[in-house]
């Protein structure tokens, strides 16, 4: 039951994204902050609302409280997305302390990949179907990858295989990973959100979830596509 509520709750979710453009080199501002620090926060108030929506009468998922990590899933607005222990909810991002000292609700994304992996995460919760390519009605894992980076103009082959050799090969492996990048796995693929997490279109029963743990199975190659 507590399984078929966390998913209810995550497809009810509708995530706005603020896709901004890349500063020119030297200009970055304080507010600005790069893929491999842009993934987690800490909660910064005694006691902090997770909620189901943005809305402050939208049922409570729980409280958070001073130095709870949280994964951040969207940025500048007052409401964040965040994920914390399996739930999925909104909460206020001034109260969220990112690692370079900004808060969630002032952050800009600066980087191309990170722009892929928070458009993938908008998608979590929706169902997996095995050669589907619907992010919204079914998609396998490669399906899942090869229509998310068409949004963003690149066009990968249908095959977790193929998709091994597209782009271009991230060496020292996991350590040098970014955002937006491909992990490949023998027979499966996914999208690394940053902070050893991916999200990807994992099986029947799971659908399209996040995965804490990249290394849960052996890791084939890492791809960056920008």
């Amino acid at each position: 039951m507590l399984r078929k509520l966390k998913r209810f709750l995550v497809i009810a979710f509708t995530a706005v994204f603020i896709l901004n453009m890349v500063p020119a080199a030297g200009t970055q501002s304080a507010g600005q902050v790069e893929a491999a620090t842009i993934m987690t926060g800490t909660v910064s108030s005694v006691n902090l609302d997770l909620r189901v929506r943005k809305s402050a009468k939208s049922p409570r998922l729980a409280v958070l409280h001073r130095g709870d990590v949280v994964s951040v899933l969207t940025f500048n607005k007052k409401k964040v997305k965040v994920q914390i222990n399996g739930l999925t909810g909104y909460v206020k991002g001034k109260y969220i302390t990112l690692s370079n000292g900004t808060t969630a609700s002032k952050a800009t994304i600066v980087d191309m990949g990170q722009q892929v992996a928070n458009y993938a995460v908008q998608f979590v919760g929706n169902p997996y179907r095995w050669g589907g390519s619907s992010l919204t009605n079914g998609t396998d894992c490669s399906g899942f990858v090869m229509s998310v980076y068409r949004k963003f103009g690149k066009a990968l082959p249908h095959s977790s295989y193929e998709q091994r050799r597209c782009g271009k090969k991230v060496k020292g492996g996991l350590r040098n990973a970014k955002a937006g990048d491909i992990i490949c796995y023998s027979g499966h693929v996914a999208i690394y959100m940053g902070n050893n997490t991916i999200v990807h279109a994992s099986n029947p029963r799971d659908g399209i979830k996040i995965t804490y743990g990249v290394a849960y199975r052996s890791i084939v190659a890492i791809r960056r596509m920008f």
